[in-house]
């Protein structure tokens, strides 16, 4: 028992989740940088968005799969991450219309997107045998 908690601790999913968490930290705080020196929404998301899909996919690649980071792991991280994004706002879209409520739907996304995201990361990054 102790030792698998410890292979489930010490895996891929555990490293996933904290580089996401601090990516979300990093994005809100460039956020409100952003927000602060331009005043402009889209300028601070785009600044903040922009600089956080670089961190993100070379983090998760050195940290979250311990691979090394190449360009071409970037194209699939940024394609990986607009397919979810296409993904939580088809379900969302369905999951309001059916009634639920913006928690249940915030909360249903996030944990759709991030399976998801981790799924095909993971195998996107997979080292080469």
């Amino acid at each position: 028992m102790i030792g698998r908690l410890r292979r489930l601790a010490g895996g891929s999913l555990p490293r996933f989740l904290l580089v996401g968490a601090l990516g979300e930290l990093l994005y809100l705080a460039l956020y409100a940088l952003g927000w602060r020196l331009t005043g402009q929404a889209t300028l601070a998301i785009a600044l903040a968005g922009g600089v956080c899909l670089l961190v993100n996919a070379v983090l998760h690649a050195r940290v979250s799969f311990r691979v090394p980071f190449r360009r071409g792991l970037m194209v699939r991280y940024a394609a990986i991450q607009g397919f979810c994004l296409a993904l939580s706002l088809g379900l969302g879209a369905l999951l309001q219309a059916g009634g639920a409520g913006p928690v249940a739907v915030g909360l249903i996304s996030l944990v759709v997107w991030s399976g998801c995201s981790f799924l095909l990361t993971r195998a996107a990054f997979r080292p080469a045998p």
